[in-house]
């Protein structure tokens, strides 16, 4: 009999369930999405990557959102712009 693969997470070891990443890396996009937002409102246009690397900078982000915000980066500078 074979047994359902299931799909990990492309970060980390966990079952992915969405766009990917497990629970907590896509929990963690999210709140960059809505986070971005918030930002344009507060600075102006900033862009999808400005973002990212100034969060990236920030001793504070947590690991998870660092985790994200480099695969993240690795898409915009493939092209890939589409963020939401």
């Amino acid at each position: 009999m074979i047994g359902k693969i299931e799909t990990r997470c492309v970060l980390c070891v966990r079952k992915a369930i969405q766009e990917k990443f497990c629970e907590y890396h896509y929990e963690a996009l999210q709140s960059l999405r809505t986070h971005y937002q918030v930002w344009r409102s507060s600075y102006g246009e900033i862009t999808w990557y400005d973002y990212l690397t100034r969060l990236q900078e920030i001793k504070y982000t947590g690991k998870w959102v660092k985790d994200v915000i480099e695969i993240e980066l690795k898409n915009v500078k493939e092209g890939d712009n589409v963020h939401f």
